[in-house]
């Protein structure tokens, strides 16, 4: 038996360019194996960070997790300078956007994100606000993602008040940020929300009104194409559990009508059987009744018969008897021809001379 050896995407293999016709890197490569993935110290986030992060990130996984040339990151270096080098040219240093968006690379597992041997920069950046990482995140992100080449930097401070926490840049004219950074308007949306439209994801990034949530002020996606949020991991097995508790209620009524259609049958097929089994007695009664008269028929024909039989034998003895008073009746016919003759003879005797 031969084995097929499947691409990441079908027997096929992976496609070769993305939508926009770059190619697509699906192995790492010699930068991004070499370069660094993390920092020494890893930044400790408080529940507000990490709730907007996750629920960001998992919304936009979910939502791209089919397309092989969207990739979709969080928290891992995005390398965007060869030329940099710690020691001795630390400008332009790696970021760690806490959730970005690029098309047109290949959707795979990443160390970090090496832009030139991707070939581009993320499109999207979503920074949250933190408050040590407040005064860089306002004034010096924007002009560092405008120069790595990133289309729309958004940012989010879970402090902020509602109207105000989100903000949302298109970061100048094209790649490179030639152009000013230009605010983009928020939007209120139904049930309170105000969002943020993102030309580039086709999305809204919405903070959600205060008490919508466990958790308040976690942000969600607005999807205007469709008129709904997209729902978070958490959100989507909610409605997994939500929809097999219903299907198991369904199938449970479904079970219930079934066993009462059973009964039913059942209970119909008894009628039925009780029905056959009255009318198999009356068959056989009736079949008893027939026999009985079929026995008085013959018994009947029987003394039919006798009687016949004793009509036939006494026709038998009139007819003996007639026989017999016949033969006398000759008899006696003979008796006086005789007599006739000697009364005869001896007249002739007399009258002789």
């Amino acid at each position: 038996m031969t084995e097929t050896m499947l691409g990441p995407f079908g027997a096929a293999g992976p496609p070769a360019h993305a939508a926009n016709g770059a190619p697509l890197r699906w192995t790492p490569g010699p930068d991004e194996r070499r370069l660094p993935s993390c920092e020494e110290e890893p930044v400790p986030q408080n529940t507000r960070q990490l709730v907007a992060v996750v629920d960001c990130f998992d919304s936009l996984r979910l939502r791209w997790r089919e397309r092989p040339d969207v990739f979709v990151g969080s928290d891992q270096f995005v390398h965007w300078d060869p030329a940099y080098d710690w020691r001795t040219n630390p400008a332009n240093p790696p970021q760690a956007p806490d959730v970005y968006v690029a098309f047109g690379v290949a959707n795979r597992h990443r160390n970090s994100y090496v832009a030139w041997e991707e070939g581009k920069p993320p499109d999207f950046v979503l920074e949250v606000v933190s408050p040590s990482s407040r005064r860089r995140d306002e004034e010096a992100k924007p002009g560092i993602y405008a120069k790595m080449g990133v289309l729309e930097f958004f940012r989010y401070d879970p402090d902020g008040e509602p109207e105000s926490a989100l903000t949302g840049l298109a970061l100048g004219a094209g790649r490179g940020g030639t152009g000013e950074h230009r605010p983009l308007p928020r939007e209120r949306l139904a049930r309170g929300a105000i969002g943020v439209r993102s030309a580039v994801l086709g999305l809204l990034l919405c903070v959600r009104p205060p008490g919508s949530a466990p958790l308040d002020g976690s942000l969600c996606w607005y999807d205007p194409a469709t008129g709904g949020f997209l729902p978070t991991r958490h959100e989507l097995a909610d409605g997994k559990r939500q929809a097999e508790a219903r299907a198991d209620a369904s199938e449970a009524r479904a079970d219930a009508s079934e066993a009462r259609a059973d009964a039913s049958e059942a209970r119909a097929n008894a009628s039925e059987a009780r029905a056959n089994a009255s009318e198999a007695r009356a068959d056989v009664s009736e079949a008893r009744a027939d026999a009985s008269e079929a026995k008085a028929d013959a018994s009947e024909a029987r003394a039919d018969e006798s009687e016949a039989r004793a009509d036939a034998s006494e026709a038998r003895a009139d007819a003996s008897e007639a026989r017999a008073e016949a033969s006398e009746a000759r008899a006696q016919a003979s008796e006086a021809k005789v007599a006739e003759l000697e009364a005869l003879i001896e007249k002739l005797r007399r009258a002789a001379p």
